[in-house]
């Protein structure tokens, strides 16, 4: 059957990608040739058409293979959902064969390069990417997912898998950035077979206690493995989201913590997490099972998942990494047909599942006193402090906000980890406002008037790293932006203690000084870091705890 299935992906792709594949660098080659690069550069451009839900003409575009390429085959930045796409494709005339070790870590060299803007070891085709490329890598809240996809069937071995474990391991030393899919010719026919151009997701369900609701619309609720769950997002997403406001990632915080409860403590998994809501254009409850509430397997068409991308993909991710802890864990959900329900009930389900109940870490801290105080203490001095949703600061009015304090004080702490938390993820911070590291930052000693002196330094240093990362570009301003805390860190360790307790703006030559404070350490830190770390991504070295601890080491020593 795989060479059939070969010859029906390539039927599929030449009707796909016909006159839309670049082939000018073999317009001097055979015909078997040329056929062999549209093949292996079509391939790359369905499956991101697929992953990245955008049209083949787009999809073609991201295409980058050809000579220096430097392993990588095709790249794309989806904005809205900040994830950074890069692929290497294989097209084998035969069905048989996988990716060799030598070509994998051509792939990985490549994409180290990629990651440290290191624009010189790659072709043209590439560098005129380099516009998407500065805005991904300058943006820490990017995520980069690898990708791998080859038209053989065979698995890819245990050599080349382990390439990418060690890049994995690498690259997310510090927190998860980059994950890996790969791809072979079973998982491109099902694609194609199931219709990657809008054939419904139809699943057949395993639920435990399951229940039911009647009226007025049919639905269906219960336990699912977490292990199905994760089977759905390899095979289905994006398309499974379709209906969703949000795709998979742009909480991150939210799925950190979701990921990090799957791992730890699958058991609990149902009692914590709000579980997922999809709808069906149809449910049956199949024979199999009886009666009982306990299992049923349950026929659902045309699924869309409205509620819970995060949760789904949180839980795949997790799988990767964590197979035996995640087969351990269930999710909450509940299916509604839309069978017999008025034409936009499904859109009010979308709208109300996604807006109601949201409440963010950060509106916790409004419930502590200590705030409070510091607001009334700023207030006496003509100081505006906001730390509630919604409050601003008027216009021409002197002032800063809950994140600018947060960021200060983590930043003055001697601790460099709390320079790390703030740049990783800030609202960890102020998960619990009745225990560090929450209460480190905010309690009675903190004093207003010193708090403001604080934010006023933080200002001049972003000032500072702006300037710097319009002048510069490449690794060099990846430092200037992805080091800020650590450089803020560095400038309150080198002011002496009466800086922060004179109440009063900075003024002209203070500024000069931070200024300049902030210049030398952005020149020292990337000096370290390039000694230390030579590969590494820096987005991921400035939440390090270990590597910039290092680096402060090198520089106050």
């Amino acid at each position: 059957m795989s060479e059939i299935h070969l010859r029906q992906i390539k039927s599929y792709l030449q009707k796909t990608f016909d006159g839309l594949i670049d082939l000018t660098d073999y317009q001097n080659k055979s015909e078997t040739d040329r056929e062999l690069i549209f093949l292996t550069r079509s391939l790359a451009a369905f499956t991101l058409m697929v992953l990245a839900d955008i049209s083949p003409q787009e999809a073609s575009k991201s295409i980058v293979d050809g000579g220096q390429d430097n392993g990588i085959d095709s790249i794309y930045f989806d904005r809205r959902e900040k994830i950074m796409y890069v692929l290497q494709s294989k097209w084998k005339q035969e069905s048989k064969g996988s990716i060799k070790t030598d070509e994998v870590m051509k792939f990985t060299r490549g994409f180290k390069d990629l990651v440290n803007a290191r624009y010189d070891r790659f072709n043209s085709k590439l560098n005129n990417k380099t516009q998407d490329i500065e805005e991904a890598l300058n943006d820490a809240g990017t995520r980069f997912e690898i990708i791998l996809v080859y038209s053989g069937q065979t698995p890819l071995a245990d050599e080349p898998k382990r390439e990418f474990d060690d890049l994995l391991d690498e690259m997310n030393d510090s927190s998860d950035i980059v994950s890996m899919r790969v791809l072979n010719q079973s998982n491109i026919y099902n694609i194609i077979s199931q219709g990657a151009s809008g054939n419904p997701i139809n699943l057949d369900v395993c639920l435990f206690d399951w229940g039911q609701t009647k009226e007025p619309y049919q639905s269906y609720y219960g336990q699912v493995s977490a292990r199905e769950v994760a089977d759905w997002w390899t095979k289905h997403s994006p398309k499974l989201f379709s209906s969703n406001i949000r795709l998979f990632v742009k909480d991150s915080e939210v799925n950190e913590g979701i990921i990090n409860t799957v791992k730890k403590e699958p058991e609990k998994f149902w009692y914590y997490n709000n579980g997922i809501t999809a709808l069906c254009s149809s449910i049956g409850k199949k024979p199999l099972g009886g009666s009982g509430r306990d299992t049923g397997i349950f026929e659902c068409k045309d699924v869309k998942i409205v509620n819970g991308a995060q949760t789904v993909g949180s839980i795949a991710r997790a799988y990767q990494n964590s197979p035996e802890q995640v087969e351990k864990a269930r999710v909450h959900i509940r299916f509604i047909s839309l069978e017999n329900c008025p034409e936009a009930f499904a859109t009010e389900i979308t709208r109300f599942n996604n807006t109601q109940n949201r409440i963010d870490r950060r509106e916790f801290v409004a419930l502590d006193p200590e705030q409070e105080r510091i607001k009334n203490e700023l207030h006496l001095e003509g100081i505006i402090y906001t730390y509630k949703s919604g409050e601003s600061i008027p216009d021409g009015q002197k002032g800063f906000d809950l994140n600018e304090a947060t960021i200060s004080r983590a930043c003055k702490q001697n601790e460099v980890s709390f320079a790390t938390r703030v740049k990783d993820k800030i609202g960890v911070l102020w998960e619990d406002i009745e225990k560090p590291p929450y209460k480190t930052l905010f309690n009675r000693s903190v004093n207003g008037s010193n708090l403001w002196k604080l934010v006023q330094i933080l200002r001049v240093v972003e000032n500072k790293l702006s300037e710097v990362q319009k002048q510069r570009d490449g690794r060099e301003k990846l430092f200037a932006t992805h080091s800020n805390r650590l450089i803020l860190h560095l400038v309150y360790k080198a002011l002496p203690d009466n800086f922060f307790n004179i109440s009063s703006d900075l003024t002209p030559e203070q500024i000069d000084d931070i200024q300049s404070m902030a210049s030398k350490f952005l020149g020292s830190v990337m000096s370290e870091s390039s000694n230390l770390f030579p590969t590494s991504y820096p987005a991921n070295i400035f939440r390090n705890v270990t590597k910039c601890q290092e680096i402060v080491d090198k520089i106050l020593h």
